[in-house]
């Protein structure tokens, strides 16, 4: 890798990597910040709706017990005087019209009357709210439904809480009175921030920011929390207020519990919109690590063109004389560092060029000499080779003159000792003058045969013989030499095979592993 790249990674590894450390370190803590903050928030938030709503139920109770325990309502159920019809008439028509509830009642077995929309109605027929039989002092609390007329619902919806108590007197129950509250804390829901959803104990949607998944169980749309979320909700329907996160989003939830009632209010807001400041950060960061990488890379570009461009002049110059172009120099340009090293590579340079001068000149004054003494060499190897030709010259001129004497010695030795008047004395001496001769003219071989080893000329002359033959002639031969120093030779050949070889070169060599033990 070229040094400016590693310059370049250099200089975006020492501005980015505290940056980025800062960046993501800001990032995550400002993240769970907000986050913690959003949850408390929302907690709030939904405290605050949920104890709206528990104020204005427990004020339809009470409305309720008091309603139960009124005079007028007492009086008209001991009597049954119209006169006292029209008071109960109008404490109804007063309530409803202070509450704004949707319908306020009076029944007993065979009677009901009633206040709807805050109006004294004249003759319309009603459907007898279901109430169930309820002891002294207590209150009767339905779970939100929508009101409907004659099996039908009306339009627009109304969401409505029905709130009973019984009346009493002398420890019997007489009657009842109820309270057909409009559940309208829902209006507030419509433009809220965050998102708010209503649910039953089971997680039925009661009211949802989606109009078509409101009043999943009286419309029977199976709308819920569990195929929202597609997760374990029992946290959210538990009991308990708390917060969490789910996927892409931050809940709060607490439960409104009133009578043997219990509904749950949950508040949602997506993480984006809580985050937007972080991801405002994000981009900023971002541009600022832009800003880096640019600023980063040209000043790395600006470096490498005062550092690297006199670095990379000094590794060709440096290529040049490995090549062995020692007259390379390069400019002494760039900073004082630079420029110093630039100097001292040309001073380098320059006496290394003069030490290979140097060395070249020496190199070729030895081989100068080299060459001389070659010369003499040459010379005095053809002095040696003409020698030792001449020595074979004369050696085999000398052998050629002694053989001719010695061969006509053998000759006139044998023809005496083939004479039959000769005594043991003379036969020995004439035998002494025979093996000595041969031995001597073995000698002579042994020289030529040396003379034709050395000129190449040497040749094998196979014949096939017996080698007891080359024993006896060499045991013959070397026994004056053994009796001289008294030694005994013992001959032991207990097979006498037939061989084939040069018999003069076999007993040559006999005789000299005879005459040297």
């Amino acid at each position: 890798m070229h040094f400016k790249y590693k310059l370049l990674i250099a200089f975006l590894l020492v501005a980015l990597v505290p940056i980025g450390i800062i960046g993501e370190y800001s990032i995550l803590s400002s993240t769970k910040a907000l986050t913690n903050k959003a949850l408390e928030e929302l907690e709030n938030n939904a405290n605050l709706e949920a104890e709206k709503i528990e104020n204005y139920l427990n004020n339809c109770k009470n409305d309720i017990i008091f309603l139960s325990k009124s005079p007028e309502i007492l009086k008209y159920t001991e009597t049954k005087h119209p006169e006292d019809r029209w008071n109960l008439e109008f404490s109804l028509l007063s309530i409803s019209l202070d509450k704004g509830y949707y319908q306020v009642g009076y029944m007993d077995d065979n009677t009901i009357i009633y206040v709807k929309d805050r109006k004294i109605p004249k003759e319309e027929a009603i459907e007898r709210p279901d109430i169930p039989e309820l002891e002294y002092g207590q209150v009767y609390v339905s779970e939100i439904f929508l009101k409907r007329n004659k099996g039908v619902f009306e339009i627009p919806f109304k969401p409505i809480i029905l709130f009973a108590a019984p009346i009493y007197m002398n420890e019997e129950r007489m009657g009842y009175v109820y309270i057909e509250a409009y559940a309208d804390f829902f209006s507030d829901f419509e433009t809220s921030n965050p998102e708010v959803f209503f649910t039953d104990e089971l997680g039925n949607y009661i009211y949802h920011p989606n109009i078509f998944k409101r009043w999943s169980t009286e419309r029977n749309t199976k709308e819920c929390l569990h195929k929202d979320y597609n997760t374990d909700v029992g946290d959210i329907l538990s009991g308990k207020s708390g917060t969490c996160i789910v996927g892409n989003e931050i809940i709060s939830y607490i439960p409104i519990d009133i009578q043997n009632q219990r509904w749950f209010l949950i508040m949602s807001n997506p993480k984006d919109i809580i985050l937007e400041s972080v991801r405002t950060f994000k981009i900023g960061f971002y541009i600022v690590v832009s800003i880096v990488i640019i600023s980063a890379v040209s000043i790395s570009y600006f470096l490498s063109k005062i550092i690297t461009e006199p670095l990379v002049s000094l590794t060709n110059a440096t290529e040049k004389i490995a090549e062995g172009n020692l007259s390379t120099k390069i400019s002494e340009t760039g900073s004082d560092e630079l420029k110093t090293l630039a100097k001292s590579f040309n001073i380098m340079a320059g006496k290394l060029n003069e030490s290979y001068s140097a060395l070249e000149k020496k190199v070729e004054e030895r081989t100068a000499e080299l060459k001389l003494i070659n010369e003499k060499l040459k010379a005095s190897y053809e002095e040696l080779v003409e020698a030792s030709r001449t020595k074979s010259k004369f050696l085999a001129n000398i052998s050629h003159e002694l053989k001719t004497p010695l061969n006509s010695i053998i000759g006139f030795t044998e023809v005496m000792l083939d004479d039959g008047n000769l005594n043991e004395e003379q036969k020995d001496y004439l035998q002494t003058i025979l093996r000595n001769s041969e031995n001597l003219l073995y000698m002579i071989e042994d020289l030529l045969t040396i003379s034709r080893i050395e000129a190449g000329k040497s040749e094998m002359y196979l014949t096939e013989f017996k080698f007891s033959e080359v024993l006896e002639k060499s045991l013959k031969m070397v026994d004056p030499l053994a009796k001289e120093k008294q030694i005994d030779i013992l001959k032991d050949l207990k097979d006498d095979p037939v061989i084939k070889g040069d018999m003069r070169k076999i007993m040559q060599v006999m005789l000299n592993l005879l005459s040297n033990a």
